[in-house]
């Protein structure tokens, strides 16, 4: 599982926890692409039963590099440099065509090529220096009173959404979603937001690193506010930061996301006055767009409370200060290279450790796809993901569905009942594969080459409105969360919906054309992997409508971490160097899923054979392939640094030991004749069942 939809929650992209509602983008997903059953990468020397990590990668390992100032390198990091390159060549393809073969005007590649060629453009962006921003830096001085303040406030209002808070310049963020308790309609989620720094410990931890964060914080919020002019910059960067730390200490922490429960908090329109004095809800809500709005879901309730208060409470000229800086901070990429320059100093430098910034290129590159993605997508599955792989994706998914559906049936774990409400799920669960049926529409948007700036604001002003149309419609489980050209994956718990991506679909993870036994080792067990989440211990509080809702009763839990028991105590036995073993204990939910995706994996294999062997190939029966393509999608070098802070860490073990989940699995044993005595052999009694 990666932790990739911006809402950990509800997402698992993994993104908000809900085991919270978003959308979880997959981060086990990205990660799991390294697979694909590669001759040349094996060492037949090596026998099964003893090493089938090093049986399957061998070769591999022998004469793969990690690239320079690189910690680790994988198949997985190499097919998304590939598909970031292909991205690239598409982008400045349709850059380059203006003007002597300008595409069709309005068409994705117009738009797409302007978009990236006006970012390009620094002699331009240069030029104008900060004058775009004129207009809005006009309206922040005509701030006079809390009324105008809130109206201010509320046309900020943002559906740019990163983890459980709001982008930094707006004190609110807005994520519109089916309510947690009602399927049938999308709700605007209210969350937190209005920090520089990435979460209120930064603000508050006497420490005497925090400290010096603080100080290098204040020092950059001086120098942007120096690039605008003003008078007495440090005094003033002094004052937003203290207005900041005053937001801080409202915010919920972090912690909470593992509580979706926490975030479930329905508001009514009038709740706003009541529970968060202070803000003028009137003048925020109209400036908003919501003020016909009735029903809200907030996330952090006391964030939204506090936040209010100093509405009230700080001096106007605090919160122009502060709204002046976020103004030209968020806009930095697309201003003159002083604004460009100071961000990355502060947040590439100082926050990330980065000593040079990346090519504008790149950051080009991933502007594009930022404001336009869906556009890009277009431009990428044309190329590479045709309709007919698609089909092929989907079928290998159907197959995965209908071993799931048995599997489920036959689980010693769930109770009669529960089975009921998994296969309820089960049938419920969308599944996109590969891009939308039915794309964005960016007719109405407007992409203008030569203005930078212009085409970020009116694209930001796009997805704001596209966001506000939604809450006059019905929620739709199978609305995108994902551009296609990413290697990722993302789990909307709810809704009932799981995304893959298109970049995920290509070799060495899958090849439409290609070997079926490799393309369900590897990516038919990456996808059943995921969607094992949607009724593991992260699924179960959701239901079939994404509502929450436990659907596990308790025996069935107590069933469940007690077959647990042996996978824990598996993993603990693996140590990679004398002092470092894996934590059982840590790892286990990831284990279980990939136990899981390999043993459904399987399964839908001999369903798609519909009753046939397999042909042999290279010397390898179809189930030796099967084994072989999952072992090598964990293939990965990594330094003895990264190696251990992995093991600290992360939920996800070593790859080798991710591969060694077949020793569970009675189908390996049948195909590479392991018996008593190889190292890798388990007694019938020892394998772990659970799914």
């Amino acid at each position: 599982m990666h932790t990739t939809s911006r809402l950990r929650a509800a997402v698992l992209v993994v993104i908000f926890s809900c085991a919270v509602s978003l959308a979880a983008i997959s981060s086990s997903i990205a990660q799991n692409t390294d697979t694909d059953t590669d001759a040349d990468a094996m060492d037949r020397s090596v026998k099964p039963g003893d090493d089938f990590y090093r049986y399957a990668n061998g070769g591999w390992l022998k004469w793969a590099a990690i690239h320079a100032g690189q910690p680790s390198y994988s198949n997985g990091a190499a097919l998304i440099e590939k598909t970031s390159r292909r991205v690239r060549d598409l982008i400045e393809a349709a850059a380059a065509s203006h003007p002597t073969f300008h595409p069709v005007r309005g068409s994705a590649a117009q738009k797409v090529g302007d978009y990236y060629a006006s970012f390009m453009d620094e002699e331009t962006i240069e030029a104008k220096g900060l004058r775009p921003l004129a207009d809005e830096m006009a309206m922040i001085s005509k701030i006079t009173n809390k009324a105008s303040l809130s109206a201010y406030l509320g046309s900020t209002l943002n559906t740019e959404v990163n983890g459980l808070t709001a982008n930094a310049d707006h004190i609110f963020g807005l994520w519109v979603n089916q309510g947690f308790e009602d399927s049938k309609y999308y709700l605007p989620h209210i969350l937190q937001g209005g920090l520089g720094m990435p979460d209120r410990e930064s603000y508050i931890d006497p420490s005497p690193i925090k400290t010096e964060l603080r100080a290098q914080y204040q020092a950059h919020i001086a120098a942007i506010l120096k690039l605008a002019g003003v008078a007495d910059p440090n005094a003033r960067a002094a004052r937003v930061l203290a207005l900041e730390t005053e937001m801080a200490r409202s915010h919920a922490p972090d912690a909470d996301a593992a509580d979706v429960f926490k975030q479930n908090n329905p508001w009514k329109r009038a709740d706003f006055g009541a529970k968060a004095p202070g803000m003028d809800w009137d003048a925020y809500f109209r400036a908003a767009g919501l003020f016909q709005q009735s029903d809200f879901v907030v996330w952090q309730p006391m964030a939204v409370t506090g936040t209010s208060a100093l509405v009230d409470r700080e001096a106007i000229d605090a919160w122009k200060d502060y709204l002046l800086f976020h103004l030209i901070e968020h806009y930095a990429g697309v201003l003159p290279k002083a604004a460009a320059a100071e961000d990355f100093a502060f947040y590439g430098t100082i926050m990330s450790g980065a000593q040079k910034a990346p090519e504008r290129r790149k950051t080009a590159i991933d502007a594009t796809n930022g404001a336009l993605g869906h556009a890009v997508g277009q431009l990428y599955t044309q190329r590479y993901f045709p309709p007919e792989a698609k089909e092929k994706a989907k079928a290998m998914v159907s197959d995965l569905i209908a071993a799931y559906r048995a599997r489920i049936s036959n689980l010693t774990w769930m109770s009669p009942e529960t089975k009921k409400k998994a296969l309820a799920k089960l049938a419920a669960l969308y599944i996109g594969v590969g891009y939308p049926d039915t794309w964005i529409d960016y007719s109405t948007l407007d992409i203008v080459r030569g203005d930078a700036f212009g085409n970020m604001r009116r694209t930001e002003a796009f997805n704001r409105l596209r966001s506000l149309t939604q809450l006059k419609q019905p929620a739709d489980p199978s609305e995108w969360r994902i551009d296609p050209q990413t290697v990722s994956a993302v789990i909307m718990f709810s809704p009932n919906s799981e995304f893959f991506a298109a970049g995920l679909f290509q070799p060495p993870f899958f090849d439409s054309n290609g070997d079926a036994a490799s393309n369900y080792g590897s990516a038919g067990a990456g996808l059943a992997h995921e969607i094992s989440h949607s009724f593991d211990e992260l699924g179960n509080i959701y239901d079939d409508q994404g509502r929450l809702g436990k659907w596990w009763t308790a025996d069935d839990l107590a069933r469940y971490h007690g077959a647990a028991v042996k996978m824990a105590a598996q993993f603990d036995s693996y140590c990679p160097l004398p002092d470092l073993c894996v934590n059982g204990k840590q790892v286990l939910g990831e284990n279980i899923s990939d136990l899981a995706g390999l043993r459904v994996a399987h399964d839908a294999y001999i369903i798609s054979l519909k009753g046939k062997t397999d042909v042999v190939i290279g010397g390898m029966s179809g189930e030796q392939r099967f084994f072989v393509a999952f072992a090598q999608r964990w293939r990965k070098l990594q330094s003895e640094a990264a190696l251990r802070g992995q093991i600290k860490t992360d939920t996800h073990s070593p790859g080798e030991y991710r591969s060694d989940t077949v020793r569970n699995v009675e189908a390996w044993y049948k195909a590479f004749q392991v018996v008593p005595g190889d190292k890798l052999f388990l007694r019938p009694e020892d394998r772990v069942g659970i799914w």
